[in-house]
């Protein structure tokens, strides 16, 4: 997981096609390969709608007006640099130049090495914005374990407790009196 500072240095440091699929991972927690599946025109309307990579359910959510700012600027970029836009071109290009999205290892990559140049430290990697996604849903929905299954996806329980760590804080006992 990230922290906000982290956040806010990562953001800043990156290019824009790099800022947004961190992004998109911190906006809307989708695992890396929803995120790479994202196209202009999955982004384009108030709605995004994700398909689960994994069987869970599927989920849509409104679309930021910052996210869709971000979109707009990498368009442009890619429209400078003489490639083709339209609603099915993916939003993370392969800088090759063969209108195809980057791949699960190069994203990962890219947060991996923007991460070491920034000093930030830990396991970050391209599930970190999804961890960092769900701690931060968990405490904005006051800690509601079944409201923040409903935004993470998961299947189980058991799988989301590995992202928020719901038992790492065990002080209860102490205030428990039976007298």
């Amino acid at each position: 997981m990230l922290e906000q500072s982290e956040v806010v240095a990562l953001l800043a440091n990156l290019s824009p096609r790099d800022r947004l699929l961190v992004l998109t991972g911190l906006t809307f927690g989708t695992r890396i390969s929803e995120t790479l599946s994202f196209t202009f025109g999955a982004v384009e309307g108030r709605y995004v709608h994700i398909a689960s990579a994994k069987g869970s359910d599927n989920v849509s959510f409104e679309v930021p007006a910052r996210y869709h700012a971000d979109v707009e600027a990498l368009r442009v970029l890619y429209l400078d640099q003489g490639r083709e836009v339209t609603a099915s071109t993916p939003l993370f290009l392969s800088r090759k130049g063969d209108n195809k999205a980057i791949t699960r290892q190069q994203a990962s990559e890219v947060i991996t090495a923007a991460c070491a140049r920034l000093g930030i430290d830990g396991k970050v990697n391209s599930h970190s914005a999804r961890k960092t996604f769900v701690t931060r849903i968990y405490a904005m929905t006051g800690k509601d374990i079944a409201e923040t299954k409903k935004y993470s996806r998961h299947k189980s329980l058991a799988n989301l407790d590995y992202y928020i760590g719901t038992t790492d804080d065990l002080s209860l006992v102490a205030r428990l009196d039976w007298t």
